[in-house]
């Protein structure tokens, strides 16, 4: 096998897991109690159910037309087995659809709020505190946008109306700017000058 391609794929691979305790908590547990609740009351649906197969066989030795108690066995630990089955199959769905329900809630209010940003709308939204670590990081983020903007704005209003290509005061806006845009230096390499002091 190739091993840059091997090399590759391992490095865009996500490092980091992402998860929601809170709900992936609420989630386990239930399961896990329903498993207990199912089992438990499917060994008293089986211990009922083979008491009643051993009382109606217990006295039928001398019966040639009886039917064997080991298919009587087998046909109880099927249906019993399939309910089993069925159980869980629907909590398994159920859960699958709480789960896709609450990652689409979060996903589309962080459509909403990047929607917003895109608008350059970073107006703060209360209802969507506290609902999602995403959604958290993200208000945070947008308010970090929203004054770093601010700044700009503040500092291309300091510009002069008509100013000289080289002034000292052009010089020492665009250096601010440069301070307050993060890729504005990287981008442009003529801006990297250090205003007169």
């Amino acid at each position: 096998m190739n091993t840059t391609s091997q090399a590759a794929r391992v490095l865009h691979e996500r490092k980091i897991h992402y998860v929601d305790e809170s709900i992936q908590q609420a989630l386990l547990v239930g399961l896990v109690l329903l498993e207990v609740a199912l089992a438990a009351g499917l060994a008293w649906l089986m211990w009922q159910h083979l008491n009643t197969i051993v009382e109606d066989n217990l006295y039928r030795i001398h019966l040639a037309d009886a039917q064997p108690i080991l298919s009587q066995l087998l046909q109880e630990a099927a249906r019993l087995l399939g309910i089993f089955v069925v159980v869980n199959v629907v909590a398994l769905v159920l859960v699958h659809f709480l789960w896709q329900r609450h990652v689409r809630s979060i996903l589309l209010a962080f459509g909403q709020l990047m929607a917003k940003t895109h608008a350059l709308d970073y107006s703060a939204d209360a209802s969507l505190r506290g609902r999602h670590q995403l959604l958290d990081l993200t208000e945070a983020q947008r308010e970090l946008d929203r004054q770093r903007l601010s700044a700009v704005r503040t500092l291309v209003q300091q510009l002069p109306a008509h100013p000289a290509a080289n002034s000292a005061a052009v010089m020492s806006v665009l250096a601010a700017l440069d301070d307050a845009i993060p890729e504005g230096r990287a981008s442009r390499p003529e801006r990297r000058v250090k205003p007169p002091r």
